[in-house]
């Protein structure tokens, strides 16, 4: 090995351990390991079946493209509430999300490529495939950037 190789070697490994320490604190929340509090949003999490809840996920399901380019537009959300379906809500659900299979894909592509979204998901161990769903409300400060996130999953 010749010497201007043998120093480029120690100079690579140099810079390697070097900037080890900084790559550790790179954590994805730094400082903080609750997202929510990080992001300022509440989460909720519900399992239910009544006929209300089956309506809502229904319209939810409906609007499914709409929301996914609404989901592209929101930078802040007060709440994150998730309600997993369970199998007679679906049953209400089921014809529609199978027309609508294409807006529910949309729609989940958009959850999941959303930071905000994401983090909250995550959180919370939901898969973007689980979610069928959303309705966004105004949050508190009346921003049309800042929500309430109602999320329907999927049994």
């Amino acid at each position: 090995m010749t010497l201007k190789r043998t120093l480029a070697m120690m100079a690579m490994l140099t810079c390697g351990a070097a900037a080890s320490p900084a790559l550790g604190q790179s954590a994805p929340y730094p400082g903080n390991d609750n997202p929510a509090e990080l992001f300022g949003y509440d989460i909720e999490v519900s399992e239910t079946d009544n006929e209300r809840v089956a309506d809502n996920a229904l319209r939810a399901v409906q609007r499914a493209r709409e929301t996914a380019e609404e989901v592209k537009m929101v930078f802040g959300a007060t709440r994150f509430q998730f309600v997993a379906l369970k199998q007679d809500s679906m049953d209400v659900v089921a014809p529609e999300l199978e027309k609508r299979q294409s807006d529910v894909s949309r729609l989940q592509a958009a959850v999941e490529s959303s930071a905000l979204f994401y983090t909250a998901m995550r959180s919370e161990g939901v898969a973007a495939s689980d979610v069928i769903g959303a309705d966004l409300a105004d949050g508190d400060s009346r921003l049309s950037s800042e929500k309430r996130v109602t999320i329907y999953l999927a049994p």
